[in-house]
């Protein structure tokens, strides 16, 4: 899911989805309008997925993209892989989102990848004062998954939540989207195969 920034390059708002463009809830929408790309700190962001138990991501399944274009049409893309963030304090604020039957799991920019973002917020900042000027979005994308175990029948839920920063909650960007729906039962096979023992 793509998502547009403002000019002053606030983050409006930002969603995890294996496929398609699910509705962020609409009690999320205050928060992440107040967000702001520009003073962020990368090193503290965290991105947070509830999966049934049976599925799980691999690494390099989840990734977020900045793309940036100035005003006479020059575009940037910067990719960025997410990585588990596995010690158990950082689930802490994700208590009341636990259910049984189901992982948590929270991602965040791998540390040898946050002064390459700050490179980026450095070089926004710039573009503000001398130009030309810098438009964007940012997307995060979860591209796959894998099978920790057969899949029962049913609607299989997935929600998402992003926390902006050291000492804040995460917020709910997608709330039980049912991933039958989002993958059509003829991908299913190909795109969700066995997890690696």
């Amino acid at each position: 899911m793509s998502l547009p920034v403002s000019p002053s390059f606030i983050l409006l708002a930002l969603s995890l989805a294996l496929s398609g463009c699910f509705g962020v809830p609409v009690s999320s929408l205050p928060r992440l309008m107040r967000l702001d790309f520009m003073t962020m700190d990368f090193n503290e962001v965290r991105a947070a997925l509830r999966l049934p138990a049976s599925l799980a991501l691999r690494p390099g399944d989840a990734v977020m993209t900045i793309k940036t274009r100035t005003e006479d049409g020059v575009e940037t893309a910067d990719r960025f892989v997410l990585v588990e963030a596995p010690e158990p304090a950082e689930r802490a604020g994700l208590a009341e989102q636990a259910r049984a039957g189901f992982t948590l799991g929270v991602f965040r920019v791998a540390p040898h990848d946050v002064p390459r973002l700050a490179a980026l917020q450095a070089r926004i900042r710039a573009s503000r004062e001398r130009g030309p000027r810098l438009r964007g979005s940012i997307d995060i994308r979860v591209s796959g998954g894998c099978l920790r175990e057969a899949v029962a029948e049913g609607p299989l839920p997935v929600s998402s939540y992003l926390k902006p920063g050291r000492g804040e909650a995460f917020i709910a960007l997608t709330e039980d989207v049912d991933l039958r729906r989002a993958i059509p039962s003829a991908d299913w096979a190909e795109r969700m195969s066995r997890c690696a023992a």
